[in-house]
């Protein structure tokens, strides 16, 4: 097989077209991530237009936890005084989706109750989230904003 400067040229080219798709797959953004996500649980530290509930006195934190076995993914946690469960997918370009959350509906003051329906409709009307450092930003359609802070996971019994 006889091998021309063009043929040579031209896998050359081949090549590093490929290994520059690869790159670009290797430096995506942490928006992309999805194994930042689950690493932690997320703490709402800021939700423009409404009072966060800090925890203490009876309550806790709001808490996010996503959890993805490869089968099925799913994000869970406090919405202030109510445990939740809702499916979620990630998608190219750090779009996520979540889906309807079961929450339990034990009694809580009214303010609780409040926000508690409203923070569960605003997680379903996201549209992608950003990780930087430590702090996850979720974004929905209305381009309202939703911070939260890294926690540790507690360890799971062995």
């Amino acid at each position: 097989m006889i091998f021309t400067m063009e043929s040579i040229m031209k896998r050359y080219l081949a090549m590093l077209a490929a290994l520059l798709g690869l790159a670009g797959c290797a430096s995506q953004p942490s928006g992309s991530d999805g194994a930042a996500l689950t690493s932690v649980r997320w703490e709402l530290t800021s939700w423009p237009g409404h009072e966060i509930p800090r925890g203490g006195e009876g309550s806790e934190p709001v808490i996010l936890s996503f959890q993805d076995d490869g089968a099925q993914a799913s994000v869970s946690g406090r919405a202030w005084c109510n445990p939740f469960n809702a499916p979620y997918v990630l998608r190219d370009g750090g779009r996520l989706t979540i889906g309807h959350a079961a929450a339990t509906r034990m009694a809580c003051a009214g303010k609780a109750m409040e926000f508690e329906a409203s923070f569960l409709d605003w997680l379903q009307a996201l549209e992608r989230y950003r990780i930087t450092g430590r702090t996850l930003e979720l974004f929905a359609a209305d381009g309202e904003v939703m911070t939260l802070q890294a926690r540790e996971k507690p360890a799971t019994p062995k």
